[in-house]
Order: structure tokens, then sequence, then C-alpha cells
């Protein structure tokens, strides 16, 4: 082939206008070795082209699933892939959990859940129900004064900046009160 029959062919071919042979005939030239030095930056093209028809298909049933989605589309469905690895896990995973979380409760509350009796055996007397309450109100109280602690530290700053505000006004009028004759004069002026 002629540089020239290339060239056309090459128009052809990024306006997607050629058959398969005319593909073929640019792969056979462009991977045959002797290309123009002009038509050498389109040579990358078609040895990436090349590259990919070597490789294997790792995936068996591409076929199907691109086939079963394209009937998807061209039926108007929302698409599903037919792979359902991801969400047999999900599946899994999900009853796994419940589980876990049904076992922990019945551990935790198996006293209240399987009482044999029908009794609540462990109830507390008042005595130690008073004590249990007075512990945690005074666990309370105790949390409550540390942080009023800090409080009274934020107070104490409060305090220094009001006083602060003060001596910013005694310094704006301090002029005034130093010397007032030399602010009455220029005030003449």
């Amino acid at each position: 082939m002629t540089t020239s029959e290339i060239e056309q062919l090459l128009e052809k071919y990024y306006e997607g206008n050629t058959t398969l042979q005319e593909e073929e005939a640019l792969s056979d030239f462009f991977l045959g070795g002797d290309v123009p030095e002009h038509l050498a930056m389109h040579k990358p093209v078609f040895a990436c082209f090349d590259e990919a028809l070597k490789l294997e298909m790792q995936d068996t049933d591409f076929e199907q699933k691109l086939g079963f989605i394209l009937q998807n589309i061209k039926a108007g469905n929302e698409v599903v892939s037919p792979d359902n690895r991801r969400s047999r896990i999900f599946y899994f995973s999900g009853i796994a959990a419940s589980i876990l979380l049904i076992t922990g409760l019945l551990f935790t509350f198996k006293q209240d859940v399987f009482n044999l009796n029908g009794k609540h055996q462990g109830s507390m007397s008042t005595e130690i129900a008073y004590t249990n309450a007075s512990e945690a109100l005074l666990l309370v109280s105790g949390n409550l004064n540390h942080g009023l602690q800090h409080v009274e530290r934020l107070q104490m700053v409060d305090k220094a900046i009001k006083n602060m505000e003060l001596f910013n006004k005694f310094y704006q009028y301090q002029t005034i009160i130093i010397n007032p004759d030399e602010v009455s004069k220029t005030s003449k002026k």
C-alpha cells in the first residue's frame, strides 16, 4: 500500500467508516515495521490494539453478563448485575450480625428472660436501693463540683476583662483628668 492510501484509510478509520479488512490492512501496515515518520505517531494505537487482542478474558461469563445488561437496557429496566457475590456477602453478614446481637442481648438479660420461678429473684431491698441511689447522686455531685471549678476560673477571667475595660476608659480620658487646661485650649482653637 502506498502512503497516500494509508492516509486515506486513516481518515476513514478515525471517522469510523472502515471495514474489518481495511482495519486489518492498517494494523498490518503499522505493525509491519516500515512506517514513514509522519505516520509514526499512529503506530502506538495499532500496537495497543494488537496487545489487547492477545489478552485472554479472565471472566468466562463475561458475554452472558454483557448480554443480560444489554437486554435490561433495551427493555428499559434498571440494570442489575447478575453477579450476586457482593449481595450474598452483605446478606450473610447481616444474618451473622443479627445472631450476634440477639445472643448478646440474651446473655445480658438472661436473669430477667429465663426466670424459672416467675419471681424476681434478684430484687433489691429498699436499703440497697437507697445506698445505690445515694452513691450515684454523690458521683453526679462530685462531677458537677469539678465542672463548677472550671466555671469559677472563667468568671475570674471575665472579671479581669471588665477591669481591663475600665482601665481602657481611664486611659482614654487621662489627658482630660490630668491636664484639663491643655484640653480646653485645644478645643477652643
